[in-house]
């Protein structure tokens, strides 16, 4: 590390009955409360059975107990906490920080505190476990010299005004405090071994979890795809009745958001998904070519349902329609009337600009006027374009004006009402080909919804009962009173008559009694009532189940006994499937006669680790949770599931990984063995693999022995392997979590490892670490031979960012053993401590040593010398950080340009990441050193950094969005005050402009410039001068 000191550093210290659960340091009270910056650092492992809360390290008072600062545990849950004289809070909360310490085992936790800097005023705290940051809080850099009274110091049970608090059985492997705040990076790299994953189980005899299959490939790192899509979204899977596998998305050219440029896709696999045809388009409306918007440049579809009719073999795509703008998120307060009823038939409104009478589209796509009467105007309602692009074009004559999807302009008069639709495409080919959309909105839309959309992925037909045959499809609609925030209910679609006609059901929602009172999805306001995206499946009494996503956190089951029209006014909860308001996918199954439901989606925490859960259908139609089984670690959002025969199912779903952006649609199979039968976990540690690692001076006596783990293993007391021969190898260094060093002596290559003769290799997993039937190789032949490079890529990625000529390993001297080890450019502890202890055999051959080697300052410049004496140039990496070395190899400060890229180089040359000063301006420099400029997001904050780099403050545009960057730099959301006008900024960042929208209990509107309206009429509306709507 660079320009930091080591203030306290303790070892092997342990927290028990004896010195009542406490270790006094208060002798080293005064080194840390002369500390303006700072970071502490614990390695510890908890008791398996301690209590909910306890102290790690702490300082406190003895005559006032409520003064106090504390790195604690809770539940579980690391936490901070200061307190000044008077008791007041220096940080926000933390008790419900997202990430927990693993309870028995090992673990680091790691607090950082800063005084007050450009970009955060007040000063910040941060906390990390196992290198990872948990919680970044900015309330106040504040730390023991804010505590006047604070006399003791100790790791384990604090005191508190004379009396012993929070005191647990604790082994401290380590505390160091430094005197400065770490970064993240710097965190991350001095608690790797802590880096620790779950232990893979292997699969059961019988069971199958095949390999992801990438079928619908994001762009990475923010940039498109080979064909130019940036994102894929929203599965759709459905096994046809021929055995064909159709994999329905939305593929989102501009963005992963629920707007832009969407077009509704398939592919096809004929062989049970082992190989898929090219992508099918079904819809992509075209783009408006005078958009203002260009994130929302188009009209769009978007959340595609999949199902078949058994009887005519008919597929059905039933998804959603916006016209241009931002779909859910942009509609008016208002519904706007969308249809008009002429005798039975209903024909789409047109609005015209600065008139107040509304149009329809007759058929052949005739536009009549309010009296009636036809016009020149027509639309294309029969698109004849790929992708049935030009529907919805807009002719007078023979002159195409626009589009009546698009935003109205002078030469495009007409527009649709702004809400959501409802459109049906079918194929009667098996998928090969599909029809030309058709709305089938006016049957099912009533005039009270605000928005009316599908619960994307796959719907079913009724198999058994009165109802046979009916055809549901899951949809969820919102009012106008609370919309999103406070009525969003679940609600079948249906037809009876093989998809010709279709019905709305009642929604789940209606008329059921919550909290002591009646609601109804029309008239709610009521947050955690809230169902949305659901999937249905029947079981074989009859009944449909529908299973929602919501905000309690647990699975919700709703029931209908007429097919889907009403619903029991219980909703049944299941608190042992998570819901992490996430859409999620069921499929009703038979298995030796007997009845279950699979189903798969996000386990958490939010949108990661996907899981598939088995239940079994009791006699009463309940459900019995047997197995949970995880399917996809990492990102996880929405599936899409379905039964493909003979005990196999296949599932669609959202994944990311390696940059993707967010989504890669991705397919895999798993078997019903793998659901039922309990996967295989390993009861020891045992070796992997044993290497000789390469040296640059072969005929040396001694050689290194790199020792693989197949789960990681943590050195606390120094090991001596014992070799069958009755010799020994040494400990050289921990080269990552799973992987030890050894020197051995040449001559024992072939002989077996026995054992420890010294020493301990824990198991981070609380496992016995078992050496057996594992031997030094006996040459190059029988294990291919590595470089402590090899080991070093594994370690950080860090150090593979850049192009350099990697150093083979010298045996020459200890001291490069530790420059050269990947873990000792922190030295801590077991990695620094031993290295220096081990004594190698001196070369046999003579080596040449150059006068100069290293760096060496000449006429006020640093210059870098190879071991053969030549002076280094470019880029050039030394104890884990980057320099860079001039033409005629200087050392280089300050700013340098590196092909396209700058980078910023400290005093001492380092390479710097991360928020960095220059002459009154801040910029932002990425992980691998190139100058940010953009977007960029730090912690919970966004930035923007100009195309000069420098951090923007003020109104920013950017998309053709403007967004607002406070003092510090961090983007405003919520209401700004500029001047003597009020704006809106969305939770993403960018301002409101012309809508009417809601805060609490409020109602605004903001015009074009996005000027909060004040004492004025809007829409026939008054707003106060707060910019509140009033009934007058």
């Amino acid at each position: 590390m660079e320009n930091v000191e080591t203030v306290i550093e303790k070892d092997d210290l342990e927290t028990n009955d004896s010195n009542g659960k406490r270790v006094d340091l208060s002798d080293e009270l005064e080194k840390v409360k002369g500390l303006q910056n700072a970071t502490v650092h614990v390695e510890f492992k908890p008791a398996a059975d301690g209590p909910s809360f306890y102290n790690l390290f702490s300082a406190s008072s003895t005559t006032k107990v409520n003064e106090y600062f504390t790195m604690a545990i809770n539940n579980g849950t690391a936490l901070i906490e200061g307190r000044g004289a008077d008791g007041s809070q220096f940080y926000g909360s933390y008790t419900d920080a997202p990430l927990k310490i693993r309870p028995g085992k090992y673990n680091s936790v790691t607090f950082t505190v800063e005084r007050p800097r450009k970009d955060s005023p007040n000063g910040q705290v941060r906390l990390y476990v196992n290198g990872v940051l948990s919680r970044t809080n900015k309330k106040s850099g504040k730390f023991l010299a804010d505590m006047p009274d604070v006399d003791k110091l100790q790791l384990g049970a604090t005191n508190r005004a004379g009396e012993l608090k929070w005191g647990s059985n604790l082994s401290i492997r380590n505390l160091t405090v430094y005197n400065r705040a770490l970064t993240p990076e710097e965190v991350k790299k001095r608690s790797q071994l802590f880096d620790v994953t779950d232990i893979e189980p292997s699969l059961p005899e019988g069971a199958v979890l095949t390999e992801k299959q990438e079928l619908f490939m994001s762009g990475v790192n923010g940039k498109p795809n080979s064909e130019g899509i940036k994102s894929y979204r929203i599965p759709a899977l459905l096994r046809t009745d021929k055995g064909t596998l159709l994999a329905g998305a939305d593929q989102r050219r501009l963005h992963h958001s629920d707007w832009g440029d969407i077009a509704m896709v398939v592919r096809r696999s004929e062989d049970g998904g082992t190989t898929w045809q090219p992508t099918l388009t079904l819809t992509n409306l075209r783009d408006n070519p005078e958009a203002k918007d260009p994130q929302a440049p188009s009209p769009l579809n978007i959340d595609m349902v999949l199902v078949q009719d058994p009887t005519t073999k008919r597929i059905f795509s039933i998804y959603d329609m916006f016209p241009e703008g931002r779909a859910v998120f942009g509609m008016p307060n208002k519904p706007q009337k969308a249809y008009q009823q002429v005798g039975d038939k209903h024909y789409q409104l047109l609005y015209k600009q600065g008139e107040n009478q509304a149009y329809t589209v007759r058929e052949n796509g005739e536009v009549y006027d309010a009296n009636n009467q036809k016009t020149d105007y027509r639309v294309v309602v029969d698109p004849k374009e790929e992708a049935y692009r030009d529907k919805g074009d807009l002719y007078k004559g023979e002159e195409l004006l626009g589009n009546i999807y698009f935003a109205p302009s002078a030469k495009n008069p007409f527009r649709v009402a702004y809400t959501s639709y409802l459109w049906l495409s079918y194929s009667d080919d098996d998928g090969k080909t599909w029809s030309q959309p058709r709305d089938i909105t006016p049957s099912i839309r009533q005039d009270w919804m605000k928005f009316l959309g599908t619960g994307p992925g796959t719907g079913i037909v009724l198999r058994t009962g009165e109802h046979k045959g009916r055809i549901l499809v899951p949809t969820y609609t919102t009012n106008a009173i609370s919309h999103l925030s406070g009525s969003q209910s679940s609600r079948l679609i249906y037809s009876d008559d093989h998809g010709e006609t279709w019905q709305a059901g009642a929604a789940v929602n209606d008329d059921r009694t919550v909290g002591g009172r009646k609601i109804h999805s029309s008239t709610m306001n009521n947050s955690p009532a809230q169902n949305t995206e659901s999937v249905a499946v029947q079981l074989n009494n009859g009944d449909v189940k529908l299973f929602m996503r919501g905000l309690t956190g647990d699975l919700q089951v709703a029931t209908s006994k007429d097919g889907g029209q009403t619903w029991d006014k219980e909703i049944k909860r299941y608190n042992q499937v998570k819901d992490v308001y996430v859409q999620m996918a069921a499929i009703h199954t038979m298995h030796e006669g007997k009845e279950y439901i699979i189903l798969t989606n996000s386990g958490g925490p939010k949108r990661t680790n996907g899981m598939a859960h088995l239940a079994r259908v009791e006699d009463n139609g309940d459900l019995t949770w047997l197995h949970h089984r995880p399917i996809q670690k990492g990102e996880f959002a929405y599936n899409s599931l379905q039964e493909l025969g003979n005990g196999e199912y296949g599932i669609l779903y959202e994944h990311t990984e390696k940059g993707q952006n967010d989504y890669t649609l991705s397919f895999r199979k798993f078997n019903w063995d793998f659901l039922t039968k309990d996967p295989v976990y390993p009861t020891s540690v045992t070796i992997r693999d044993v290497r000789k690692l390469e040296t640059e001076e072969e005929d040396a006596e001694q050689g290194i022995l790199a020792m693989q783990f197949d789960s990681e293993v943590l050195v606390n007391s120094i090991p001596t392997l014992t070799l069958a021969n009755g010799h020994k190898a040494t400990f050289l260094t921990q080269a990552d979590q799973k992987t030890l060093l050894f020197t051995f002596n040449k001559e024992d290559a072939g002989q077996e490892i026995t054992g420890l003769l010294a020493g301990r290799i824990d198991s981070m997993h609380d496992l016995p670490v078992t050496l057996a039937g594992s031997r030094i190789p006996e040459d190059a032949k029988e294990n291919p031979v590595e470089t402590m490079n090899t080991v070093r890529e594994n370690v950080s990625e860090e150090m593979t960012e850049r192009k350099s000529e990697k150093d083979k390993l010298s045996l020459g001297s200890s001291d490069r053993m530790v420059a050269n080890s990947p873990l000792t450019s922190f030295a801590p502890r077991y990695l620094q401590s031993y290295v220096g202890d081990v004594t190698l055999t001196p070369l046999k051959t003579e080596t040449k040593v150059p006068v100069t080697t290293g760096w060496k300052q000449e006429n006020g410049a640093w210059y870098f010398y190879t071991s053969a004496g030549e002076v280094v140039k470019g880029w050039h990496q030394e104890a884990g950080k980057w320099y860079y070395l001039s033409s005629t190899g200087a050392m280089a400060t300050g700013w340098v340009k590196d092909g396209n890229q700058w980078y910023y180089l400290s005093e001492s040359g380092a390479m710097s990441t991360g928020w960095v000063e220059s002459s009154g301006v801040w910029y932002y420099l990425n992980a691998n050193g190139s100058m940010a400029t953009g977007w960029v997001r730090d912690g919970n904050q966004w930035y923007y950094l100009s195309e000069s780099g420098e951090m923007s403050t003020g109104w920013v545009e950017s998309s053709g969005v403007w967004y607002y960057l406070n003092a510090n730099g961090s983007m405003a959301t919520g209401w700004i005050k500029d001047g003597d006008h009020w704006y809106y900024q969305e939770s993403s960042g960018a301002m409101k402009v012309n809508q009417w929208f809601q805060v609490g209990d409020k109602w605004y509107y903001v015009n074009e410039s996005g000027r909060l309206a004040v004492n004025t009429i809007v829409d026939g509306y008054k707003v106060n001068s707060n910019g509140e709507w009033v009934n007058y």
